[in-house]
């Protein structure tokens, strides 16, 4: 009885609730990748959350569109979350409407999620506050020092956010036009640093893009409101790790931009590292001067691996696989 219960509080608190138990969830293709988008009603501040093509689609110009809408007398919110896993890397997202125009109860979310106080987040909102900033970054749990709020006022749609998750820090990024980085100081928003807490990448930390109501209060202007994703760059890889267990000593991080796997060993020299094949074959075998380092698998045929890092006094064994 007690694991049924359990069952159903993980069930009620999952970022991706269901109205009924046995509904499949939606999938969409956008940016390279599959989401799921939600339905429902559960948190953030117990929203409704539509499904429909209404609610969330895709374009001509293979835009992503989340709305929020009032049906029936109820408003209803929507979200996606990537099917895949994402890694340690840039995720910048180009936002293609006027979110700094979003009403003060409307909250625009776009962020990297595994669970509570596990979470990186870029926020569009006034938080219910007329004269408040309308837009923030945050490293959960939101408290002093893990949030810093600015204002974001604009003159045309395009704008460019960026989250840089790496194993020491996390740099978020806000900026005017759709660029891989600002082209001068101009073009700059909003930036900062958080090097506080570290969020350790152990393949469940998802994307999410969503559109919901603070506090779950109907817009002050009673309109509907929507936003806008051109595109997205983010680190997902057809490269995966395997391991049920993760090192403390180890990290690794595939990267889809650059077709490598990085790695990042903790306090250590000497390190060297082979890679087999599914026979066990030898398709690359280096002595690396640092402790963090690469392995280019663009040129490698889609399969299994085993890889074998070895430092002066252990050795860390991974197994992989590439899909594409």
């Amino acid at each position: 009885m007690f694991r049924l219960y359990l069952i159903l509080i993980l069930y009620f608190f999952s970022p991706l609730i269901t109205a009924q138990q046995n509904k499949a969830l939606r999938v969409i293709h956008f940016a390279g990748l599959d989401w799921y988008v939600r339905s429902g009603q559960g948190n953030p501040d117990n929203n409704l959350w539509q499904d429909s093509s209404q609610s969330v689609w895709v374009d001509d110009l293979n835009r992503l569109h989340l709305k929020l809408r009032k049906i029936n007398g109820k408003w209803y919110a929507a979200e996606v979350r990537s099917v895949q896993p994402t890694h340690y890397g840039i995720h910048r997202f180009y936002v293609a409407n006027r979110i700094d125009l979003l009403d003060k109860n409307v909250v625009g979310g776009i962020f990297i999620y595994k669970g509570h106080n596990q979470e990186m987040d870029i926020e569009f909102s006034k938080w219910r506050q007329e004269n408040a900033p309308n837009a923030q970054f945050v490293v959960q749990p939101e408290q002093t020092g893990n949030v810093y709020r600015f204002h974001l006022k604009l003159q045309g749609d395009y704008t460019t956010h960026l989250i840089n998750w790496q194993p020491d820090h996390i740099d978020f990024n806000s900026f005017y036009g759709h660029n891989i980085m600002p082209p001068n100081s101009d073009f700059e928003i909003a930036r900062w640093s958080h090097r506080e807490k570290q969020l350790i990448d152990d393949n469940q930390y998802y994307i999410h893009i969503n559109l919901w109501l603070s506090k779950n209060q109907a817009p002050d202007n009673q309109q509907e409101a929507e936003l806008i994703i051109a595109s997205l760059d983010t680190p997902v890889s057809p490269i995966v790790v395997k391991n049920k267990k993760a090192y403390k000593d180890v990290t690794l991080y595939p990267n889809r931009s650059y077709g490598h796997l990085f790695a990042y060993v903790y306090d250590a020299k000497q390190i060297s590292y082979i890679l087999y094949d599914s026979k066990n074959q030898v398709v690359k075998n280096n002595k690396v001067e640092q402790n963090h380092f690469k392995i280019d698998f663009t040129h490698l045929p889609k399969g299994n691996y085993k890889l074998v890092i070895q430092n002066a006094s252990k050795k860390y064994t991974y197994n992989l696989q590439k899909s594409y």
